[in-house]
């Protein structure tokens, strides 16, 4: 009967690795998986070219030389670089494609082998045999995660779902999970950006084309209305004290000071009082305030539904959802609550203090806590908060546009009428 040499994880995580006889190799991952050991790598061993037990005890060095694959010492991820590249869409598309693998019954090493065949870029392709490599040598698929850093290629929420779905034996229904949230999650995320793209545009090229007229173009007009000698209206002598401003020296120095207060701005953005202050004025602005809050609830409710239906449990799911949230007052509010938590408090309560979330989120938590459906309701509700996400982004798209053209347009009527004031006033009197 043949010898199949094999590495596999068992349902609380721990590596195992050894060899076991079987008619075929899908009859030996059927005999493992009996045994509660899930295959990550299994090859046909040539005769009296495999050591270690069947229960997998034994020495690696038979499964490295029956492999051909003698590694020495591990390097896993080091070779790959956390700024080579690997864009959110293509993170999507490796869960997804994982995901489908594991369903269709490959082993998880062939699954992302067949990412790796497929990778369209050399940064995803390396990021991918890096954690093929690290599998390969019996560490869990968390792990190897996990080396590639969170925040830069996999975050933490997707490392520890995927370790929960290895302790439960779950691995392919979480890594569906994980894809089916990232691919919402990303569309959200576009959908934000999108709405942003359009007003920033509007704002730029109206801030540079008045800079560009008073700079260079109303010089030389308004310089043959001073030779004139005749008076000149208000709003062309304001016009005019702007323009030699911003040509002085004095205006080259503001301007420089203006450079330097938003690089200033935007680092103390980045630290923790500065991102306090800055998200809470965000959750205040009409209507974007609105989107804001709806998107960060959304989010709130689908991760700690995914997170909880994975087998997490509330207190560190709770802990992973803060840093989802992309709002720093509302992620203290969900550190103190998970605090309460702790201290034996439901967690429907702690969310409902100071009203940061709405009452609609606190009630369905009230509700899955006492029927036990909370993983559920919070998906539905999740579903329900993307929904009114997608009409408060319409929203915002219809009035802030027509708010910065409306400014640009009375900037634009002021820079005309102290242009033409003059002009007309001269031919009346004339």
């Amino acid at each position: 009967m043949p010898q199949f040499a094999y590495k596999a994880l068992t349902r609380d995580g721990a590596a195992r690795d050894g060899s076991v006889s079987a008619a075929s190799r899908a009859a030996a991952v059927s005999l493992l998986a009996e045994r509660g050991e899930f295959v990550t790598e299994m090859i046909e061993a040539a005769a009296g070219g495999v050591r270690g037990d069947q229960k997998g005890g034994g020495d690696t060095k038979g499964f490295e030389k029956a492999s051909g694959a003698s590694r020495g010492s591990a390097h896993g991820l080091k070779g790959f670089s956390l700024r080579s590249g690997v864009s959110a869409r293509q993170r999507v598309a490796l869960l997804r494609q994982v995901s489908v693998a594991l369903e269709a019954g490959l082993t998880l090493v062939a699954a992302l082998r067949v990412v790796a065949d497929q990778a369209g870029t050399p940064a995803l392709k390396t990021m991918v045999e890096g954690l093929i490599e690290d599998v390969q040598r019996g560490e869990a698929l968390s792990e190897a995660m996990r080396r590639a850093g969170y925040g830069k290629v996999f975050n933490v929420m997707q490392v520890s779902m995927v370790r929960a779905g290895e302790a439960a034996g779950v691995l392919d229904e979480v890594m569906a999970s994980l894809a089916s949230f990232a691919e919402r999650d990303l569309a959200v995320r576009e959908k934000l950006r999108s709405a942003a793209i359009y007003p920033v545009i509007v704002l730029v090229l109206a801030l540079i084309s008045i800079v560009i007229i008073l700079t260079f173009i109303l010089p030389s007009i308004m310089e043959s209305l001073e030779d004139t000698g005749a008076a000149l209206p208000l709003p062309t002598v304001i016009l005019m004290t702007s323009s030699d401003f911003l040509r002085s020296p004095a205006g080259i120095g503001a301007a420089l000071a203006a450079v330097l207060g938003v690089v200033l701005f935007w680092r103390w953005k980045n630290t923790p009082e500065g991102r306090l202050s800055v998200d809470g004025w965000k959750l205040k602005v009409p209507v974007l305030g609105t989107a804001l809050r709806r998107v960060a609830v959304a989010r709130f409710a689908r991760v700690l539904g995914t997170l909880t239906g994975a087998g997490i449990g509330i207190v560190e799911a709770m802990k992973i959802v803060r840093d989802t949230l992309g709002n720093e007052v509302l992620a203290r509010r969900v550190d103190h609550a998970a605090e309460e938590i702790v201290r034996g408090r439901s967690i429907a309560e702690p969310l409902g203090e100071d009203g940061m979330f709405p009452q609609l989120l606190v009630q369905v938590v009230s509700m899955g806590e006492r029927t036990g459906k909370l993983d559920a309701l919070l998906m539905q509700l999740a579903d329900t908060y993307e929904r009114e996400t997608e009409v408060a982004l319409a929203r915002v798209m219809s009035v802030l546009p027509a708010v910065l053209i409306l400014c640009l347009a009375v900037v634009v009527a002021f820079i005309l009428a102290a242009a033409l004031l003059p002009l007309v006033n001269m031919s009346l009197s004339g």
